[in-house]
């Protein structure tokens, strides 16, 4: 067996060094395209991610025209963007494609924008354009942004999202604003010739109105809102044939010198001389807000807002517009100088559009009754 085993080796013979060199350059080639066709594309990626920080009206004209996105490249290659589309519709439109508003005009602020390079964070990066998208607490606005980039097998999509919850609230007002009037308030008289003292000077009542100052009111359900009450207050048209109040302009409007957005207006006033006196179901006054797109806001305010400012002028010797629920009664005790008058104001609230940017304030009065409404102080916030 031993001599068996023996022969079958001896017939064997080596591989050839020539042979054995050729095999191994042709394995190591092998490996190396292996890699380079292989492997290495693997390991070359395009990878955008991006999501939104807010959306912006640059110019307050009351439309957003740039929105600010963070975008991050966790790819190995860099990535250059050369498309970009914004779509808008309301969120009733959103299973129905045919209404959607594609944008297609709008574009990176910074040019250097579109390329970012491996591993990049970019934190603000802007897209701005001329077609400009309207926000309004009436309706929700939504928005998908489709970015598409060179090496990228489909578009980057920012899907579906209510742009209304990204507006940029860096100038909405978070404190009280306020606005000095015109008529005399607490010097002389308001409205009657024949009395030489009938003002806002009062004492013994729930509440005194200092002068230029600031004055913490509640209103309805708050309790500290503030209203800078100057030495001025705003009086409406009022044609009672005993007053002096005829000749006041029917419309008169304040406008702003820096626009400003607020979510709430708030007005102390609007009790007045012979402020009872309209019919029911009728308005005193109407107040007026203008955004900068020229659209604006309007109420029309009846008994539930005015009254007469004089107690004992009122059906019942009382205030007839609190039993309404829409104003808070601020009970001023009796004037100081003639009359003497027990008196009163009222103070309330309204809700306005935050997207959009005040203008200028309106009041109005109808011209055709005895009724003029006061306007002490007016608020923002």
């Amino acid at each position: 067996m031993i001599n068996k085993i023996k022969s079958i080796y001896a017939r064997r013979k080596a591989i050839s060094p020539v042979i054995a060199t050729i095999l191994l350059i042709a394995l190591t080639v092998a490996a190396v395209a292996l890699v380079y066709f292989v492997l290495i594309p693997m390991f070359k990626t395009y990878k955008l991610d991006a999501e939104i920080t807010y959306v912006s009206d640059t110019n307050k004209d009351s439309m957003y025209d740039e929105i600010t996105l963070q975008m991050v490249n966790s790819g190995t290659q860099v990535v250059d963007i050369y498309n970009l589309t914004i779509w808008i519709c309301t969120q009733n439109d959103l299973s129905t494609p045919n209404n959607w508003l594609a944008l297609m005009e709008w574009n990176f602020s910074n040019p250097n924008d579109i390329t970012i390079a491996p591993s990049d964070v970019a934190t603000d990066v802007k897209i701005s354009g001329e077609e400009q998208i309207i926000l309004t607490v009436v309706e929700d606005t939504y928005a998908r942004i489709e970015i598409m980039y060179y090496g990228g097998a489909n578009p980057l999509f920012i899907d579906w999202f209510r742009l209304n919850d990204y507006f940029d609230e860096a100038d909405l007002l978070i404190d009280f604003s306020a606005f000095e009037l015109t008529a005399t308030a607490f010097e002389g008289t308001i409205d009657d010739p024949s009395r030489t003292a009938n003002n806002y000077k009062t004492e013994g009542g729930d509440y005194t109105l200092l002068e230029d100052n600031y004055n913490i009111l509640p209103v309805l359900n708050e309790t500290d809102v503030l209203f800078w009450v100057g030495d001025s207050i705003l009086v409406m048209n009022g044609q009672a044939p005993q007053g002096n109040l005829s000749d006041i302009p029917l419309v008169q409007s304040m406008n702003v010198s820096t626009f400003f957005r607020s979510r709430k207006f708030y007005i102390l006033g609007l009790a007045g001389s012979w402020g009872d006196e309209f019919p029911n179901n009728d308005w005193s006054v109407k107040i007026t807000i203008t955004y900068t797109d020229d659209s604006f806001v309007e109420w029309e305010l009846g008994h539930e807002y005015v009254d007469d400012w004089w107690y004992g002028s009122n059906p019942g010797n009382d205030c007839i517009s609190a039993p309404y629920g829409y104003v808070t009664e601020i009970d001023l005790g009796d004037q100081i100088d003639r009359p003497n008058s027990h008196i009163h104001t009222h103070t309330t609230r309204f809700y306005i559009d935050f997207y959009k940017y005040v203008k200028s304030i309106t009041f109005t009065d109808p011209g055709d009754d005895y009724s003029s409404a006061h306007i002490i102080a007016i608020t923002f916030r």
